[in-house]
């Protein structure tokens, strides 16, 4: 039962947690990674974040 619990529950918002975490150096930024993982499964989120292309970096800094 402690299993079903895991993969049932844990898991996903683990890999959720995880792409939003890739998400983070990309264009669609944290949350809106975790948002299309949700609609798209995660999958789908993956494919959307590796698209969106790297974050450009601050020129303000100089």
């Amino acid at each position: 039962m402690e299993l079903t619990l895991l993969f049932g529950y844990a898991l996903p918002v683990v890999t959720l947690l995880a792409l939003g975490l890739l998400g983070t150096t990309r264009r669609l930024g944290f949350w809106w990674t975790v948002l299309l993982s949700i609609v798209l499964t995660p999958i789908g989120g993956f494919i959307a974040a590796q698209f969106s292309g790297p974050r450009q970096a601050d020129r303000r800094a100089g």
